[in-house]
């Protein structure tokens, strides 16, 4: 999976729809996901605040956001909706998804080897993001890895709990 450079179209569409409704109940929106598992479509969104998402503030939009969607062209092609906290361990799948990351803790993957790393998973922090490169600093030193290289990004917060929960 490399990172995308967007929202595919049933996701855009989403996007337009839920944002607002998220934005309004002071969520940020973190992605919509549009994957089809088995014979199943599945839109997922995903949304996040300071201290983290509970399943109360799933349930206290998701009504909202099921009458809009079903509201949509596009909701023929989903069968089910489902609203959930982005995660420590948040994928990020989406080039503009880097500049919020900026500081964090992350699990990179590479398709092959980059240079200045001794394997293509590491533990490490997102430095900077210049538009096609990343910055990653870790026990390995500062490399920089070109966004084509990379696989998969997901958060390494778990370590971090009590400083997620501070703010």
């Amino acid at each position: 999976m490399a990172l995308a450079k967007g929202f595919g179209a049933i996701e855009a569409a989403a996007e337009k729809v839920v944002r607002p409704i998220v934005e309004e109940h002071g969520y940020s929106l973190w992605d919509v996901v549009f994957i089809k598992e088995g014979a199943c479509r599945y839109l997922r969104i995903f949304i996040d605040k300071p201290g983290g998402i509970t399943i109360d503030d799933c349930t206290s939009i998701d009504g909202l956001i099921n009458t809009e969607i079903d509201k949509q062209d596009f909701i023929d092609k989903v069968d089910y909706l489902e609203i959930g906290s982005a995660g420590l361990e948040r994928p990020v799948r989406r080039i503009e998804q880097l500049p919020m990351s900026i500081g964090k803790r992350i699990k990179l993957k590479t398709y092959k080897l980059a240079e200045g790393l001794d394997a293509k998973s590491v533990r490490c922090v997102l430095e900077d993001f210049d538009g096609d490169t990343i910055t990653i600093k870790g026990d390995f030193g500062t490399v920089k890895v070109a966004v084509s290289e990379v696989s998969a990004i997901n958060y390494d917060d778990f370590d971090d709990f009590d400083k997620l929960m501070e703010g």
